[in-house]
């Protein structure tokens, strides 16, 4: 919920991608204890406190993109959260990187 309004669009959009292809629209989900299985993780790492926590507890690195623009990175991690299974990061170094990453 905190972070960029281009970011939280671009999540809606990947949702009603996934529903044309699928049939099913996953769920967003803001809130970080609400997450269980399989997930999309996505945020900036400017704004995203889940993000930024990810980085702090060493459970990705983004060590390329802080300080670039309009960049970003795809990242597959294994229970990285409690009650998460699997989860695709995408991570932006701003609003429009992570935009970027998700489409």
């Amino acid at each position: 919920t905190e972070d960029y309004a281009t970011v939280r669009i671009a999540a809606s959009l990947l949702q009603q991608d996934m529903k044309a292809v699928t049939g099913k629209a996953p769920e967003i989900i803001s809130a970080e204890k609400s997450l269980s299985g399989n997930v999309i993780i996505i945020g900036s790492l400017e704004r995203s406190a889940l993000v930024r926590q990810l980085v702090q507890q060493k459970k990705v690195s983004a060590s390329t993109i802080p300080g670039k623009w309009e960049a970003y990175q795809l990242q597959v991690l294994s229970n990285p959260l409690k009650g998460v299974t699997n989860a695709l990061l995408i991570t932006g170094s701003d609003r429009r990187g992570t935009a970027y990453g998700v489409f």
